[in-house]
């Protein structure tokens, strides 16, 4: 049975938001689908310079498990 709680200060599909993980700023990503639960499908738009970004592809998507990330909106969102 999938997990459908939405979760609070959840992301908004096509919607763009920074990423950060453990107070590091990773990558802008578009969020392709959330329905609920914990994970979201993201799309990389923008890698930010840091000692991860060797690990990101601008174009990759994946599930990406929620809690783990804080999510900042990026301003040109329409």
């Amino acid at each position: 049975m999938k997990h459908t709680q939405i979760l609070r200060n959840a992301p908004e599909k096509d919607r763009t938001y920074r990423v950060e993980y453990n107070g590091k700023e990773l990558y802008d990503a578009k969020i392709m689908e959330y329905d609920g639960g914990c994970w979201a499908k993201i799309k990389i738009e923008n890698i930010v310079p840091s000692e991860n970004d060797k690990m990101y592809k601008v174009g990759q998507e994946f599930d990406l498990k929620l809690g783990y990330y804080k999510f900042y909106e990026v301003e040109n969102n329409k």
